[in-house]
């Protein structure tokens, strides 16, 4: 072998590629310098976006600054997954139904009515330190953040698993999708405007993450085996938050109250009057209410679903419509007395 290594033809071979591997390497290492260069620069400029995208001193092709600061407009949900707003004679109307319970009558309705009273509400009002009777502050901020984040997931896993059964049985879904996932983004905003009230701190992250991890997969696991059954127990958990919400809500308008010396006079965050079109001047309770009202439609809407065969059409589409028709109305309403009070303002005086 060492002798077919030192033979003429490849000693010549190596003479020949020795300038063209030199000339090469000559071209390739500025190249190849340069690179290394821009990589080490592009790195450290993108050090802080590496954290937090927020955080960057760079400018966010999506202009995310100027979205924080219009918190209140881009809440507005006029052409996506439309809310309810609530009128005042609405609100009031809701305020007494806050006791309305289903009774269970099938043996599912049995199970899961037990499983959501003894084996989630009376274990997390221990865990949560929440008192019916004149309840703290600080309990009540755990409990709204906790509960939220769990209330955000039913109605997306079944507009999922019922997405997927559309796509893979080839026909429709009969107007469900919408409904639910309407349900889980008005969750979610429950969730987003509590944020902006309280802080969540280890205890209340570790909650959520616990709760969020050991929920999951059982609702999911619950609407593969029997979609109405997890209907049934999300219109009975709602049950539960329209009691605590109602509870909330009668002790921060009581006077001498924990609630009411804490939160009576909180203003209510942009993110909520955005939402809910709520005046400048709404208060916190009056969020709280429109959170009550939302729970109170989602109880009536999963007990109501609870009730039909999977391929029945959703007797909630044209209430859809005519959300977004009233949103657009209020909108633009807002927009005429904003361009008035422009216009009175800009009105030189005499």
């Amino acid at each position: 072998m060492l002798a077919a290594l030192k033979s003429p033809a490849l000693v010549r071979a190596a003479e020949l590629s020795l300038p063209l591997c030199t000339t090469m390497a000559y071209r390739i290492a500025p190249i190849a310098a340069s690179r290394l260069r821009w990589f080490a620069t592009r790195a450290a400029e993108e050090a802080p976006m590496n954290e937090h995208f927020k955080l960057s001193q760079r400018p966010h092709p999506l202009n995310v600054l100027k979205y924080e600061q219009q918190e209140k407009e881009v809440s507005d949900r006029m052409g996506r997954q439309q809310n309810h707003i609530w009128s005042q004679d609405e609100l009031e109307e809701k305020l007494k139904t806050y006791n309305d319970k289903h009774q269970p009558k099938t043996t599912m309705d049995h199970v899961m009515h037990t499983f959501m009273y003894y084996g989630l509400y009376h274990p997390f009002n221990l865990l949560t330190g929440y008192r019916h009777i004149d309840p703290t502050p600080t309990s009540i901020e755990w409990r709204l953040i906790t509960l939220e984040s769990v209330a955000g997931v039913p109605g997306f896993v079944a507009a999922g698993f019922r997405h997927f059964r559309s796509l893979r049985m080839l026909r429709k879904d009969y107007g469900w999708i919408g409904t639910l996932l309407e349900e889980a983004e008005n969750e979610r905003m429950h969730l987003l405007t509590c944020l902006k009230m309280f802080q969540a701190g280890p205890f209340t992250r570790t909650l959520v993450v616990t709760a969020q991890c050991t929920m999951t997969p059982l609702l999911m696991a619950i609407y593969f085996v029997q979609p109405k059954a997890l209907h049934r127990l999300v219109g009975y958990l709602e049950q539960t938050a329209c009691a605590t919400y109602h509870n909330i809500i009668t002790h921060i308008e009581t006077p001498g109250t924990k609630l009411h010396t804490a939160w009576a006079d909180l203003p209510a965050p942009d993110i909520a009057k955005g939402y809910w079109h709520l005046d400048d001047n709404a208060k916190w309770v009056d969020v709280l209410k429109c959170m009550y009202a939302d729970e109170c439609n989602h109880r009536d809407v999963n007990h109501t679903f609870a009730d039909m065969s999977s391929d029945d059409p959703n007797p909630f589409v044209l209430k859809h419509k005519e959300d977004a028709a009233r949103a657009w109305k209020l909108m633009q309403e807002e927009n005429d007395k904003a361009n008035a009070r422009q216009g009175v303002a800009s009105s030189p005086t005499h």
